[in-house]
């Protein structure tokens, strides 16, 4: 209803008051050009700021770190479009504004040629960064064709936006210049924008290069950790069944090797079925040394999709179960390895009986380097369409990946 009224007080105002016919010699009328475009963006920004707040509400319900990440409740913003994105582009629209704004030399007054060069560049980011989410971004093509193609959408809309607003308001005396002059101001704006999130987003993907090679390294050393460590507790087993059980120490050393290899692979991610396949050699080798302490339990779907994980993250969350909740109790402990699969999303959900003795401790003492790391590594990978929840409830330590289904981010 405000607005409503906002909009009727404008109009009501441009055609009680007509245009003085004397500012035709100056570019723009100055008074009609302030209402216009200060009442303009005066609603884009209202409309912009009821919709931040009106999906705040849903956001703590909401799986990640995106107000738009749920396909039920924006469908358009489904594939990968964040909030923190489209307030980056207002305020790069707005900083243009601004700068535009007290430019030296620039005629009439700054505060009006704020609110128009603020008002055109709304317009031209709002619909754009939709467009690109919508339709572009879900297309399967290289990240750097996207990123260009999307730089180039945006300083052709602004030049149609700039068409339509000059068609629009020449009629109502506002614009005195001809529509290549006004086309050549808008095509300003478009082309600053069109520059500076260019320059974001270089700046972002030379980011997220850099911390994917530092969760290379990460990765790394937390297997270099491992190796010594694990490798001489699975070998004083693998001994001592030597002489009792020849076949089973066959079948450790078998498991010991495939668990060595895949620590010594420098890639990435893996296919989930193969990180489950490491998971059940790393158990059945703890196996050796908890024997009846030792307690799994998998809840596994007939079919896994075919999706990646970062090497080595699921093994990382079963050895915390193991180290800090079976280790840390004489009668032993409960794991439970679970994963369902939904319409887009797959969650794996690890579970470990934790010390009685201090049941709250169990997620500082020893945890927090894997767990960070698994979720560094899983930003790097999926960014904010992944998450990796932990907590502990009746006795129990939960952590609870969620991996989408579709491709990972490019």
């Amino acid at each position: 209803m405000r607005i409503a009224s906002t909009a009727s007080v404008t109009i009501s105002s441009i055609s009680e008051n007509p245009p003085d016919r004397h500012c035709r010699r100056e570019r723009y009328c100055p008074d009609i050009k302030f209402e216009f475009s200060g009442i303009a963006l005066g609603l884009t920004i209202t409309r912009e700021f009821t919709l931040a707040h009106a999906g705040r509400r849903r956001q703590a319900l909401m799986d990640g770190r995106s107000f738009f990440q749920d396909k039920r409740d924006a469908g358009a913003w489904q594939a990968g479009c964040r909030v923190e994105g489209l307030l980056v582009c207002i305020a790069l629209g707005m900083a243009v504004a601004a700068l535009l704004a007290v430019a030296p030399g620039a005629p009439g007054n700054r505060w009006e040629r704020f609110g128009l060069f603020g008002f055109f560049g709304l317009w031209i980011v709002l619909p754009w960064y939709f467009l690109v989410c919508a339709f572009l971004r879900p297309l399967q093509l290289k990240a750097r064709v996207k990123a260009a193609a999307a730089l180039a959408m945006l300083f052709v809309w602004s030049l149609v936006v700039g068409s339509i607003t000059h068609a629009l308001m020449r009629p109502l005396d506002i614009v005195e210049e001809s529509q290549w002059a006004f086309l050549q101001d808008v095509g300003m704006i478009g082309g600053i924008l069109t520059l500076s999130l260019g320059l974001v987003s270089w700046q972002a993907s030379r980011l997220r290069h850099w911390r994917t090679r530092s969760s290379a390294a990460e990765l790394e050393a937390w297997s270099a950790r491992m190796r010594p460590h694990f490798l001489f507790n699975s070998l004083n087993g693998i001994t001592e069944l030597v002489a009792t059980d020849a076949s089973r120490a066959e079948e450790m050393i078998e498991a010991l090797a495939r668990m060595l290899r895949a620590s010594l692979e420098t890639g990435a991610s893996v296919p989930i079925a193969r990180e489950l396949e490491v998971v059940r050699d790393y158990l059945a080798l703890e196996s050796m040394r908890l024997e009846e302490r030792l307690r799994v339990t998998w809840t596994l779907p007939e079919h896994l999709p075919e999706i990646e994980v970062p090497a080595l993250c699921l093994q990382t969350l079963v050895e915390n179960a193991v180290r800090h909740g079976v280790c840390q109790r004489a009668e032993g402990g409960d794991i439970s390895i679970s994963i369902e699969t939904g319409a887009d999303t797959l969650v794996v959900a690890i579970g470990n009986d934790v010390a009685s003795a201090a049941p709250g401790a169990h997620p500082a003492e020893g945890n927090g380097i894997g767990l960070n790391s698994t979720r560094t590594r899983i930003d790097a990978l999926y960014g904010a369409r992944a998450s990796l929840q932990t907590g502990s409830q009746d006795g129990r330590f939960f952590a609870r990946l969620t991996l989408p289904i579709a491709e990972r981010r490019s």
